[in-house]
């Protein structure tokens, strides 16, 4: 069963393995980068969750220590214990550990510690979640549903790409919503614990801007339409490796209104590909931008010319 889209997926794998032939990568490269994408990651987990702290807050906390005054000792909480838990993901990866229920645990209690008083531990309520338009199981079932889906997710049974598989257990994970709070942080950490043991980077990232797909999205596969999670997961790991490129190329980037000056497109119609998955586009902030060689990638698989510089 083919979930993810063809055009998405054949670009997620040509900038895989554009990034690939730079390995092994430069330590002090990494290292930046992870930096900086364990801030971002963070401050856009917690904010879908409702967590009031900026992006600067957040690296004041993680970076310096600082405590933010005026905030809610809970918000500062969850960012200090972000890191934790990602360092607990990596390790997980290097030493090659299946996610077993242990570490499903052990990575809750990093994520929810001091938070609420059953960190690591499965809910043993039932739980009605607002807006949903599933009834998640009686507490009685958690346990042996995260053994299934642990077994569904070695099996791999429908044979799907480690990018359809990392999405569909994220959402099967919070469908089964085995904890009172902390399910969402919990599923996107665990989700890209599989994309990095298929040799993706660390780390995919959903914007708090794009909260509202991702739960649209979501509440499709409720529904049981997974296709339109899948390729929103899908952008986001394109979003990964275009960071990491753009660091190892220093490629020139281009807003699609600079792209429709080199191109026979409108800006408008730009956006509208950018938005339908079909240019490789990514966002900074709230506007789509684009590489010259994407948007020459794209030209030429159309069978349009290349760009021209202007």
């Amino acid at each position: 069963m083919t979930l993810i889209n063809k055009r998405i997926h054949e670009r997620v794998l040509y900038k895989k393995k554009r990034l690939d032939s730079y390995r092994p990568l430069s330590p002090s490269l990494v290292k930046r980068l992870k930096e900086q994408l364990c801030v971002n990651y963070t401050y856009n987990s917690n904010a879908i969750e409702g967590n009031t702290l900026t992006l600067h807050e957040t690296r004041l906390i993680i970076q310096e220590g600082i405590t933010i005054g005026g905030k809610n000792i809970t918000e500062v909480l969850e960012a200090k214990n972000h890191p934790k838990a990602i360092n607990f993901i990596e390790d997980l990866v290097s030493e090659k550990k299946e996610i077993n229920q242990d570490n499903i645990l052990s990575l809750h209690k990093l994520i929810m510690s001091n938070i609420v008083d059953d960190a690591g531990c499965y809910r043993t309520t039932g739980i009605t979640i607002g807006g949903a338009v599933f009834r998640s199981p009686p507490s009685s079932e958690v346990k042996p549903r995260i053994d299934e889906l642990l077994d569904w997710l070695k099996r791999n049974p429908e044979e799907y790409t480690p990018i359809e598989i990392a999405a569909v257990f994220h959402h099967r994970f919070v469908w089964i919503h085995p904890f009172i709070e902390g399910n969402g942080r919990t599923a996107r950490l665990l989700m890209n614990a599989t994309l990095m043991k298929n040799g993706y980077p660390f780390i995919a990232i959903i914007s708090k801007n794009d909260r509202p797909k991702y739960l649209k999205s979501l509440m499709e596969a409720d529904l049981g339409n997974s296709t339109p999670f899948v390729n929103f997961i899908a952008r986001c790991v394109e979003k990964s490796l275009d960071d990491y490129l753009e660091a190892l190329e220093e490629p020139k980037i281009l807003t699609l209104s600079e792209a429709s000056k080199m191109t026979l497109y409108s800006q408008e119609y730009l956006s509208l590909l950018a938005r339908k998955g079909a240019l490789g586009a990514h966002k900074q902030g709230r506007n789509w931008v684009i590489s010259k060689k994407d948007l020459d990638k794209y030209l030429i698989s159309v069978g349009k010319p290349a760009s021209k510089t202007k």
